[in-house]
């Protein structure tokens, strides 16, 4: 295959330790955009009738000038476009998160059965080394071995990845150039 560097090595493992904590942000993501918060119309337009200048005070009860309604609107419009936006980030990150999860998921799967199932079991459902060892029956030094082996050819398959993606990128260039 490639020569590994040790530095694609370390970047797949550190992707490994963070898929429980992609997993918890998916969770939360996906709550947010069901549940925005969310500043209603009502509120927005409430809130400045109720902020008169002293010098209004005379006026009776609910008047709203013609001034703070124009002032209202805008604001109605500003914080429509900033509940747009905010749903909008939202959707972009849960995107992204997805994408990161799914992809260690499939290049997981990718593995021989017992490297995939070290992987598995102790990066995704985030096992510890002894249960581990209990669950599987295996020795600490062949779990290492399982595990060292699954991100050397995690690695293999991510190093294969980026040479297609940059070789894509050179022959769009030439064509272009």
């Amino acid at each position: 295959m490639f020569r590994l560097s040790p530095e694609l090595k370390r970047r797949v493992q550190a992707e490994l330790k963070e898929y429980p904590e992609l997993k918890r942000k998916i969770t939360l993501l996906e709550y947010e955009s069901r549940n925005p918060q969310r500043i209603t119309e009502n509120e927005v337009i409430g809130a400045l009738s109720l902020s008169r200048p002293a010098q209004e005070a005379a006026k009776p009860a609910g008047y709203v000038s013609d001034k703070t309604m124009r002032i209202a609107f805008q604001f109605q419009e500003e914080t429509e476009r900033l509940n747009r936006d905010a749903a909008f980030e939202i959707a972009q990150e849960l995107f992204s998160v997805r994408s990161k999860v799914e992809k260690l998921e499939f290049y997981v799967s990718q593995l021989p059965p017992k490297q995939a199932e070290v992987i598995r079991k102790h990066y995704f459902e985030e096992i510890s080394w002894p249960a581990l060892q209990k669950e599987l029956h295996v020795s600490s030094r062949t779990l290492i071995s399982r595990r060292d082996d699954g991100i050397a050819a995690l690695a293999n398959m991510y190093q294969y990845m980026e040479q297609v993606t940059q070789n894509a990128k050179r022959g769009k260039a030439e064509k272009e150039g």
